[in-house]
């Protein structure tokens, strides 16, 4: 009988081994630590403390939180604060891949009552639009953004992993999935050089809703955290607004869930070109099943990609909404959040969508909001 030789033994292992391995799926990333997704279970945003620095009609007593604000916070049941912050307030106008030592600090220090009080923060760079659009459309703009990143979460990687998120861009207002996978990955990449033991929020390109973030094919970085922004139907959650789509601020009082019935009032009042929005809107009849399905999808990606994932925003405003419908909304989106496992921050601490009303140290929760998030009445204790 004759026996293959070692080499042709040799070589038979390397494909059989060659071929398992081309067989085997590649191992799913690494998810952020337990303790930390936990934390990012119910949160609320501060949109507006370290943005729009320095633009006339910011009151800091209407927006900026202090004192008992964060005891409040902490009793209702929150465990995190999503705070949004502008990079040109940090950035040195003469230097900008230098950041301004002083204004550095008074982040730390006007965060740290966030930390005495056991919030986790997760600090989401929200650069100004016009400013964002040009930070993402050329390798200049793109550059610069890399560069800022790496000194600022240099200059913060001193807060420990466990305490402090860094969120990369909200809403990058990128034109497709493809281009904004490229982008997230130069910036994964860039700060993980600096603070590589701190979790990473990425978010999926144009507003980052649930379409955008099943689009986005993860990244291979472990301890990254995937978010997506909620704002369905947004004929309800945007009527009044005036920031945004002009057909907005001509939409009032428009009924949640919604039925051709419902709407019949509202239709007849309208002016004549937001007439067939509003009918449109109670054709659609958003209701509590037609909000999970779409959650369901986020749900569903998430699985297929073995990543964590977050709901950043969502909320709806108090300018045009009915407040009992919209306490219904939240309510809705809320437990379909919950009942999939999906941590959240809901939007906003205060202003047009707020939970909170009142100044700086004196704010007076509105308690049906705070039911429908299903958070515990300011009078109580959290549970430690």
């Amino acid at each position: 009988m004759h026996f293959p030789s070692r080499r042709w033994l040799l070589i038979v292992l390397l494909i059989c081994c060659g071929l398992a391995q081309a067989q085997t799926p590649p191992p799913l990333p690494k998810q952020p630590p337990e303790k930390l997704l936990r934390a990012l279970s119910r949160g609320v945003n501060l949109s507006i403390w370290f943005t729009y620095r320095g633009t006339p009609g910011i009151d800091p007593a209407l927006w900026y939180p202090a004192g008992s604000d964060w005891q409040q916070l902490k009793a209702l049941g929150l465990s995190h604060v999503r705070v949004q912050f502008d990079p040109a307030y940090f950035r040195d106008p003469a230097i900008p891949t230098k950041l301004r030592a002083e204004r550095m600090a008074e982040l730390k220090r006007d965060l740290a009552p966030a930390w005495a009080n056991g919030l986790v923060v997760v600090l989401a760079l929200d650069p100004m639009v016009a400013d964002k659009a040009r930070l993402v459309k050329d390798e200049a703009g793109i550059t610069e953004l890399l560069a800022f990143w790496q000194a600022f979460a240099k200059s913060m990687k001193g807060i420990a992993p466990r305490r402090l998120v860094f969120e990369l861009l909200n809403e990058p207002n990128t034109p497709d999935a493809a281009s904004n996978r490229a982008l997230m990955q130069r910036l994964v990449d860039a700060v993980r050089a600096v603070a590589p033991r701190h979790t990473l929020v990425v978010e999926g390109h144009g507003y980052s809703g649930i379409a955008e973030l099943t689009a986005f094919e993860p990244l291979p970085n472990d301890n990254l955290v995937y978010s997506f922004h909620f704002y369905d139907p947004g004929v309800f959650t945007h009527q009044g607004a005036t920031w945004s789509w002009e057909m907005f601020p001509k939409l009032q009082g428009m009924p949640y869930p919604s039925s051709p019935e419902a709407v019949l009032p509202m239709a007849a009042a309208a002016v004549e070109e937001a007439r067939p929005v509003i009918t449109q809107y109670g054709a659609e009849r958003w209701d509590r099943a037609r909000i999970e399905s779409l959650i369901e999808r986020a749900r569903v990606w998430q699985q297929a990609k073995g990543v964590a994932i977050w709901c950043g925003e969502f909320g709806t405003s108090r300018l045009g909404a009915p407040e009992a419908d919209r306490h219904v909304w939240l309510a809705d989106v809320r437990q379909s959040l919950e009942a999939r496992g999906i941590p959240w921050a809901m939007f906003d601490y205060v202003g047009h969508f707020a939970l909170f009303s009142g100044s700086t140290g004196a704010r007076q929760v509105d308690p049906k909001s705070a039911e429908a998030l299903g958070l515990l009445p300011p009078s109580r204790p959290a549970v430690q």
